[in-house]
């Protein structure tokens, strides 16, 4: 790791911040300058790797005020400088004002492509079990050492609880984290799989989220209609006594002093779970479209079918216990359970295309209110509640602008805050700013991607651009990003592997956030190891912002499972790879439907709806077509592609059959030479895109994106078949393009 020359262990001079990994061209790009003396019309240049001057100007903006009043550096002024106008990709790129440089940075599309999947490295780390884990050993099984996972609370005996990951430095599990971070991971991949180049590989994003998935599984009882919420609970926190390092001398393969021979495993208290449950349904009912899609990267159709049947258990049983479930210690104090209910009628919805479950994903996120939206509050563990609206939103093009118009509301204030803070942080200071700080930037890249609006987007860069180095301290709060990292957080795996490796890092790892002074003195009761910090860093420390690199700092720099999910969607949404900006709707440019028997040679391309029917009889089967053209669109993969179409008339609840042709996109709509049952494409070659099961009228939506992609590298042009298998002699209608209202759809980007 290199230390830049704007870090020094003196309070004299210049001291330029940025974001030491970069930005994408079109990025707003501001610097912020501390400085012992007055800089007003002092030049400042941007050098290139070749060291060449590629822009310059003056200093002219009014300083922001003094900084450092707590850490000693007390620099008198600051300024901020905006290099917005320097577009031309590249690296090596620094500013220089007088003697002093900038860390360098990267000016590129795909400037964040690789740390969504460094920020999945520390989950390998947090692996409990025989998962793998990585810096440790297996952990809380039979065969070890340590407690095994563990014995339910009133049980004569155990079960089989190992999997999931421990939550943050102690080796707790939560059902409360482990499923919202599950569910973060997953709805982050259907959106934005150009962000991890190899999902299904070893070190891939899906191979950690089975990790969750697996371990929700085993906390589901069905038999017995018992979720079990926790593992362990806070004796494995509060295990310190006179030695204040204790916590950070068990290796969780020798985890065995505090509970004995097993672990505890505690349920959900009678009438409550709804909130857990919706974490859990809905990261299962997202495993089960994941490994349910045939031409995915993980495809497994019995895991699949088993999240799936899991995932609707659960989702049914929490709908009658809508108390709140925490944990056994107060540790994660929930607020509601309409967020998390709507998140898994959403995924249920994707997974299988019942359109109540889509009634119902909108009815909890109606029913959750504003209060959240007009607050100082951000997304969390707790409060999902724009997740929810992004994924109904998703699914149904409808309820943009219900969802929008939400997301506006709380955006605005997150907004505002943010510009009468020195650094435009959006978040308060407290426990977990930085996680806040992430989710402020996602929500921010949600509500553009589904209306086109940037107004926004200025506020998530500045997040992004404080949490990789443009603050008071110059430090990078994700480990191995950029040119100086936080590198000493509080975290007992961390600390036990540098007794033999002084040199040992956490990489992947988000630090956790800046507390004021008054706060931290409440908040941090354990003294700060003398001399584990840098100097030259920590001078930097403000009465209005406080954080420590330092282990034993467990209110500003203790790791968690549920902060790194936060940066690492962040990363993802706001440029993992090739960005493809807001999502296109491109209506269909050709659809019909073709009826068998008398009427093989009958072309019905202009009727209002596109008709779907299987029968034993001859002359009563119906299949239909919608076509698609994307010739003007530039780039490829897409990240998403949502085939989405609305019922309005079904006899029966059907599954519906949806099928990608190749090579078969010339079929005229209507006319001479118009589709017909005789004439109607070929099938050889067709891929199964999915399957909705359709029950009552509304939109239906299918994840087209491997059909849609493998397409895109041909004529653009793009055929989906639907069809009945079974001959239950069910017909559904699908509003055509002939039809005034709720057109065929197809979603990219």
């Amino acid at each position: 790791m290199n230390s830049p020359d704007s870090v020094q262990a003196s309070v004299s001079g210049i001291f330029i911040r940025v974001n030491q990994v970069g930005y994408s061209p079109a990025a707003g790009k501001i610097a912020i300058v501390l400085s012992s003396t007055g800089l007003s019309g002092v030049r400042y240049d941007v050098f290139n790797s070749n060291n060449t001057s590629v822009l310059n100007g003056t200093i002219t903006t009014a300083s922001k005020g003094s900084w450092g009043d707590a850490g000693g550096a007390n620099c008198a002024y600051s300024y901020a400088i905006d290099f917005s106008t320097l577009t031309t990709a590249g690296s090596g790129y620094y500013i220089k004002i007088n003697a002093y440089k900038s860390p360098v940075f990267a000016i590129s599309n795909s400037v964040y492509s690789s740390l969504a999947d460094l920020s999945m490295q520390f989950f390998k780390v947090q692996r409990c079990g025989n998962t793998s884990p990585q810096d440790h050993g297996v952990c809380h099984m039979t065969g070890t050492n340590s407690s095994i996972d563990g014995k339910p609370d009133g049980a004569s005996g155990t079960k089989d609880f190992t999997g999931g990951w421990h939550d943050a430095s102690d080796y707790i599990k939560f059902l409360s984290t482990i499923g919202h971070v599950t569910d973060v991971m997953l709805t982050t991949y259907i959106h934005h799989p150009e962000a991890f180049p190899a999902p299904g590989g070893a070190a891939g994003a899906l191979t950690e989220a089975k990790v969750g998935l697996d371990f929700i599984l085993k906390l589901w009882d069905n038999t017995n209609q018992i979720l079990y919420m926790e593992v362990a609970d806070g004796l494995d926190h509060d295990v310190e006594n006179d030695d204040l390092d204790s916590r950070s001398k068990t290796w969780p393969q020798n985890d065995n002093t505090i509970y004995g021979a097993a672990r505890p495993v505690h349920p959900c208290p009678a009438g409550t779970g709804a909130n857990l449950a919706g974490k859990a349904a809905a990261a299962l009912a997202l495993g089960a479209k994941i490994w349910g899609d045939s031409a995915g990267p993980v495809n497994n159709t019995a895991l699949a079918a088993g999240y799936l049947t899991a995932a609707q258990q659960i989702y049914t049983w929490g709908k009658t216990r809508t108390g709140i479930a925490g944990d056994a210690d107060g540790f994660y104090v929930d607020t509601d359970y309409k967020d998390d209910m709507a998140w898994a009628a959403a995924e249920l919805y994707r997974a299988t295309g019942t359109a109540a479950y889509l009634t119902e994903a909108k009815s909890f996120c109606d029913s959750a209110g504003e209060w959240y939206n007009k607050s100082n509050t951000s997304l969390n563990w707790s409060r999902a509640y724009h997740w929810a609206n992004y994924e109904v939103a998703s699914l149904d093009p409808a309820y943009k602008n219900t969802a929008a118009g939400r997301m506006n509301n709380h955006l605005n204030l997150k907004k505002n805050y943010a510009d009468g803070q020195f650094w435009n942080t959006s978040s308060e200071p407290k426990w977990g700013t930085y996680e806040a700080m992430s989710n402020n930037a996602v929500e921010a890249m949600m509500y553009q991607e589904l209306t086109g609006n940037t107004t926004y987007v200025a506020l998530a860069q500045q997040q992004i651009d404080f949490m990789l180095g443009r603050n008071p301290w110059g430090v990078s709060k994700l480990n191995g990003a950029g040119t100086t990292w936080f590198k000493n957080p509080r975290h007992r795996v961390t600390t036990l592997n540098r007794v033999n490796n002084p040199n040992y890092q956490l990489r992947g790892a988000w630090s956790e956030g800046f507390e004021t002074s008054s706060q931290y003195v409440v908040d941090q009761q354990d003294p700060l190891l003398a001399g584990q910090e840098d100097p030259g860093i920590v001078q930097f420390n403000d009465n209005r912002m406080i954080w420590h690199d330092n282990r034993r700092d467990y209110a500003t720099n203790e790791v968690t499972i549920s902060g790194n999910a936060a940066g690492m969607a962040m990363v993802a949404f706001m440029g993992g790879g090739a960005s493809s900006g807001a999502p296109t709707d491109y209506i269909t440019n050709g659809d019909a439907y073709v009826r068998d028997g008398t009427y093989a040679a009958t072309n019905y391309g202009t009727a209002a709806t596109v008709d779907v029917k299987g029968d034993a009889d001859e002359g009563y089967n119906r299949k239909g077509f919608v076509r698609f053209d994307l010739t003007g669109r530039t780039g490829s993969p897409v990240a998403s592609a949502l085939l989405k179409m609305y019922c309005n008339a079904v006899s029966a609840s059907t599954p519906v059959k949806v099928y990608g042709l190749t090579g078969s996109d010339e079929w005229i709509e209507s006319g001479t030479g118009g589709i017909t049952w005789n004439n109607q494409p070929g099938s050889t070659g067709a891929v199964l895109v999915g399957t909705i099961n359709v029950s009552t009228a509304g939109w239906y939506t299918i994840d087209a994106a491997g059909f849609v992609n493998s397409q895109l590298g041909g004529d653009k042009k793009m055929t989906f078949k639907l069809q009945v298998e079974n001959n239950n002699g069910a017909t559904i209608s699908f509003n055509s393009k002939e039809n005034t209202a709720n057109k065929p759809v197809l979603t990219v980007s």
